[in-house]
């Protein structure tokens, strides 16, 4: 009898844990959805722009809502409208402030694109994310500084991958002809991440 009391009230316990654990993930799982609600109605609700080679900030500005929302929680928000401005303001500096764009191009250079994904680390996701953001061309890869890298980073929000998979290394042999060994396997379609361009 001892023994079946002490069992219930071992499994009373553990409910009682799991239900304050589930309980807590729960609420920070809430308030991390009200505090991206409210960066996304501050975002919306001011027009911003950044006069870098006329290309708007709306990317970046949602890069940092989706970045800002998990440390916000703690740090108490602006509540009026100048506030608002100026957090806004120096949320696009941090942002103008990672690298240097380097030059985009709306549409690939004669209508074809090169394969990106020809480049390890880059599969199908990924090129289209380059390709929205308007790199077309291992040539564009190749020729990006140091500045440019770290702003591609942060616009992907894939910190340090492009230095990591050594991506300008790889889009400079590609651009002069160079066929890497994996940008061999790609074409034989062995890279389950990537498949052969028809472009």
């Amino acid at each position: 009898m001892l023994e079946v009391a002490a069992q219930i009230i071992i499994c009373l316990i553990l409910a009682a844990l799991l239900g304050g654990i589930i309980g807590y993930l729960l609420g920070r799982a809430g308030c991390s959805k009200e505090q991206t609600q409210s960066n996304e109605e501050r975002v919306n609700s001011h027009e911003l722009h950044l006069d870098n080679n006329g290309i708007t900030a709306t990317a970046e500005a949602s890069t940092l809502m989706s970045n800002n929302s998990a440390e916000s929680t703690s740090t108490p928000t602006a509540t009026t409208e100048a506030e608002l401005k100026a957090e806004a303001s120096v949320e696009l500096e941090e942002a103008k402030s990672v690298g240097v764009q380097p030059i985009l191009l709306t549409a690939p250079r004669n209508g074809k694109k090169d394969n990106l994904q020809l480049i390890k680390g880059v599969g199908k996701v990924l090129e289209g994310v380059l390709n929205e953001i308007g790199i077309y061309h291992f040539e564009q890869i190749a020729n990006l500084t140091a500045e440019e890298v770290s702003w591609l980073d942060n616009s992907m929000s894939f910190p340090g991958r492009v230095e990591r998979e050594e991506w300008v290394a790889q889009a400079k042999d590609l651009a002069e002809g160079v066929q890497t060994e994996f940008a061999q396997r790609v074409e034989r379609g062995e890279v389950a991440t990537s498949k052969k361009s028809d472009d």
